[in-house]
């Protein structure tokens, strides 16, 4: 590939061990990236299928198709700019009329998309990260929201869904949260929870201050063995 960039005057570098450099910092999604704006390497790019291979991507094959059919419109968080580059792929690849909006999208840009999005019922998906979306943003055209990948803390993940839970919804807000099975995702949803369990304990005035106690000790032993995993 290195050797075809090289031959590419439209590539930013003109030499062959720079170019290789380039490529090995790079993730097999960028490099396809790569591949779809330069021809000479257009054949390495990756099959649709094989980034369309995830088990996330299998539940949104069955829950987006039923979600437009009866009328719904989505919020999609991520926490992660390289993932919504994937998840951009996979909406691309199946059709979907969406807006993208990251720490990266211009400010003067994110109230006309926020403005279009809820005065054009075309456009069926509203795609934000989770810091960048879950602030000072009003999406009540949208009654659906899918966490893609949920956050450490689950307060951010609670701000991302109220862009849609605000005055001015008329309808039942609906959330989904994609956890995979046995994974990291899925120790963090528990420590999640047992945050949320926990400050609800807390601020009824619960008297069960040794139960608090032993739940506040296991949420901090789990963030810390999460923390250590990673």
């Amino acid at each position: 590939m290195a050797k075809k960039l090289l031959k590419d005057k439209t590539y930013k570098e003109n030499r062959e061990e720079s170019i290789r450099l380039d490529l090995m910092e790079m993730s097999d999604h960028k490099i396809h990236q790569l591949c779809r704006i330069h021809s000479c390497i257009a054949d390495s790019a990756l099959p649709d299928k094989m980034l369309l291979d995830s088990g996330k991507f299998l539940e949104l094959d069955t829950c987006l198709p039923r979600l437009r059919r009866e009328g719904h419109r989505v919020l999609l968080f991520s926490q992660f700019t390289q993932m919504m580059d994937i998840l951009e792929d996979y909406l691309t690849i199946k059709g979907y009329r969406y807006f993208r909006l990251d720490g990266q999208t211009p400010v003067s840009e994110r109230q006309t998309m926020v403005d279009s999005f809820n005065t054009d019922d075309q456009i069926f998906l509203f795609m934000l990260s989770t810091r960048a979306g879950g602030l000072g943003i009003n999406l009540t055209a949208a009654d659906t929201v899918i966490i893609h990948d949920i956050d450490l803390n689950p307060y951010n993940d609670k701000q991302a869904e109220d862009r849609c839970h605000r005055v001015g919804q008329t309808r039942p807000v609906t959330i989904y949260k994609m956890v995979a099975k046995n994974t990291i995702e899925d120790a963090m949803h528990m420590v999640a929870l047992n945050k949320l369990t926990l400050e609800q304990e807390i601020s009824g005035g619960s008297s069960s201050g040794k139960q608090n106690e032993k739940k506040l000790y296991h949420i901090l032993r789990e963030a810390l063995m999460a923390s250590n995993d990673n």
